[in-house]
């Protein structure tokens, strides 16, 4: 998001009545292209978009927040090239102070994990049934080449097996 532009608006509430919310009124600000006002983030982006803008905003928080596990369902979305790379190393700046669990489909993310598991579904007598493996370096090379190509080749693997080593 290159040329984003972000802010806080903050509201006071003049009754000093609290609500479920609390006191004031804050509302994310953002504008994600040249040119464009800021609006509130929650009315214009997208899901993506507002995963990345939480690991964004996490990075900068991450020498002082006391959280200490942080979850990333599918960050990846509407990504690729050279911003995926960019979200896989916040990914791991935050991962040094923090566990960091990332859903992801792209090989670029999924090849700087330090653990890598395989999440599946299946169903069973009407019923749908998760599982996840932890997956060995031979399986995690295995699936990153599966989903950086699709199909696992010798072309794919040693794509697979870059991806890691510059991990």
């Amino acid at each position: 998001m290159k040329n984003a532009k972000f802010s806080v608006k903050l509201e006071y509430n003049e009754d000093k009545k609290f609500g479920e919310n609390g006191l004031d009124k804050v509302e994310f600000m953002i504008s994600t292209n040249i040119g464009e006002d800021l609006k509130p983030l929650a009315k214009i982006a997208s899901g993506g978009e507002m995963s990345r803008i939480m690991l964004a905003i996490k990075n900068v928080l991450a020498d002082v927040d006391k959280v200490s596990t942080m979850v990333f369902d599918e960050i990846d979305t509407g990504i690729s090239g050279t911003a995926a790379n960019s979200v896989s190393e916040k990914l791991k700046m935050i991962s040094r102070k923090h566990q960091v669990l990332c859903v992801t489909h792209l090989a670029n993310i999924a090849a700087k994990g330090d653990y890598n598991y395989y999440i599946s579904k299946e169903v069973k007598e009407n019923r749908t049934k998760t599982s996840i493996k932890k997956l060995t370096e031979e399986e995690t090379i295995r699936e990153i080449a599966r989903i950086a190509s699709g199909d696992i080749n010798d072309i794919a693997l040693e794509h697979a097996k870059t991806l890691r080593k510059i991990a």
